[in-house]
């Protein structure tokens, strides 16, 4: 935007927002998400500040394929630190660290967090977690964050299951053996 004045002209340009791990500079990498909801390593190839967009080249990819997403997107995110995961170092320091059988909130293919138990810690420092409503999943270290004990208000149990107020294991038991056998009879009687 320019205010002009007959004497000068002040110009004032816009400035990509401050994200963590991302440099907008023309050639920095990132990881982008492409229409089908899948992430790839992607390099900045313009930027117009106009219109406050970059555009995205995902490498390995034909060109025809780049897209243009605004800066503030949050379809864009910091590279993964694989050379760093591959020597057993350790990128981000103020993650925190779970072990085994700790009750965590974990993040689901939806991107919500729903509580989960870590089964085990794996050696690229991801966790395997099994949901509350029986699913097993490995999930990334940032994917994963303390679980806070809240009383008497709903709760999101699962990826599947929601609403339930009162959570003590016998009641959530029953809640998803109902769940799975409503399921079963449903399957059963789409396919007869």
């Amino acid at each position: 935007m320019c205010v002009s004045n007959f004497d000068s002209c002040v110009c004032q340009m816009k400035t990509p927002p401050d994200r963590s791990g991302i440099i907008f500079e023309v050639g920095a990498q990132l990881e982008a998400r492409d229409r089908h909801k899948n992430w790839y390593a992607s390099t900045i190839e313009k930027i117009d500040y106009d219109k406050e967009r970059v555009l995205i080249h995902y490498r390995q990819w034909s060109r025809r394929h780049d897209e243009w997403f605004h800066w503030s997107s949050p379809y864009l995110r910091p590279l993964e630190r694989v050379s760093l995961r591959r020597q057993g170092l350790n990128a981000s320091c103020s993650q925190p660290v779970f072990v085994s059988g700790t009750k965590v909130l974990a993040c689901w293919t939806d991107c919500r967090f729903y509580p989960a138990k870590i089964l085990r810690v794996n050696r690229d420092d991801s966790y395997t977690v099994r949901f509350y409503d029986g699913v097993v999943l490995t999930v990334k270290p940032t994917k994963v964050k303390p679980f806070q004990e809240v009383s008497k208000t709903k709760l999101n149990i699962g990826p599947h299951l929601t609403g339930l107020t009162n959570h003590n294991s016998i009641d959530l038991n029953y809640f998803v053996c109902v769940c799975v056998c409503v399921c079963v009879c449903v399957c059963l009687f789409v396919v007869w």
